[in-house]
């Protein structure tokens, strides 16, 4: 086969994977819901990292595996802080998933999990974004921007952590939900927020966002893994018209770099 019919059945591997997740096009009734995608309360953004072949799992769910991804659960981000993926050790029919949520039986506020065919699914619920209230008193939903770079990073640490075929070829899928309208917030220091007079961006102008990102293979250290999320940032910056890089502090002792004390936890 040549080269352009092997990239080909690459591709047509990842979107049928996708189209099961809900993540292959953004006219769908239920997009980004499918899978584990459907547990979570108000679903604002989902992240999918496929490898090259997931259709073939490489990974056994058992004591050994979940003491594992205790260990993993906790990531550093840089020198300013740290970020935990769940608090609760959840399995599924495909997946071992780390899951913030209410109490036993209530939906996910949010989850990261690890597929037996070595998949990183991350879904989040209002660390994502919110529904709220803007300056004007109408209803506003407000995504969270240092919180989707922040856990995108930590997502690409997980995987590459895991060691899950380091050398192959991976797609990272990234969706976020019901953005027409919406705004941006959770921006770093010297940033105005959303619904103070010093803000004058706009909503989105997209019903939903999605990228597919082709990737040569999984970061090989942990300034790798923050230049893809970082990247992951600046696509988000560019659907709301906004050359200026928002997740990154503006002034203070950190300016211009990345605080992960400002994750929304």
């Amino acid at each position: 086969m040549t080269a352009l019919t092997d990239r080909e059945s690459l591709r047509a591997r990842w979107r049928r994977h996708l189209a099961v997740q809900g993540l292959d096009a953004t006219d769908r009734a239920d997009f980004a819901l499918g899978g584990l995608g459907r547990r979570v309360r108000g679903p604002t953004a989902r992240l999918m990292l496929l490898p090259s072949d997931p259709d073939h799992e490489v990974i056994t769910i058992d004591s050994e595996f979940w003491d594992r991804l205790d260990e993993l659960k906790t990531v550093a981000l840089g020198e300013s802080g740290r970020v935990r993926l769940g608090e609760q050790q959840i399995p599924t029919a495909h997946a071992a998933a780390l899951v913030n949520f209410y109490g036993r039986g209530e939906p996910w506020n949010s989850y990261v999990a690890v597929h037996r065919n070595g998949s990183i699914d991350v879904g989040f619920g209002d660390r994502g974004g919110r529904d709220t209230k803007d300056r004007e008193g109408e209803d506003a939903r407000v995504f969270n921007l240092i919180s989707l770079v922040g856990y995108s990073w930590a997502a690409l640490e997980l995987a590459r952590n895991l060691a899950l075929d380091p050398d192959g070829e991976w797609h990272l899928a990234f969706a976020l939900v019901r953005t027409e309208g919406a705004l941006l917030g959770n921006v770093g220091e010297g940033w105005a927020e959303p619904g103070t007079w010093e803000n004058s961006v706009g909503g989105c102008a997209d019903a939903h966002l999605l990228w597919h990102i082709e990737l040569d293979r999984l970061p090989s250290d942990a300034t790798a893994s923050q230049e893809q999320a970082f990247a992951i940032g600046d696509r988000i910056e560019d659907a709301w018209g906004m050359q200026q890089r928002r997740y990154l502090d503006h002034r203070g002792e950190s300016a211009g770099q990345f605080d992960a004390r400002r994750i929304a936890h």
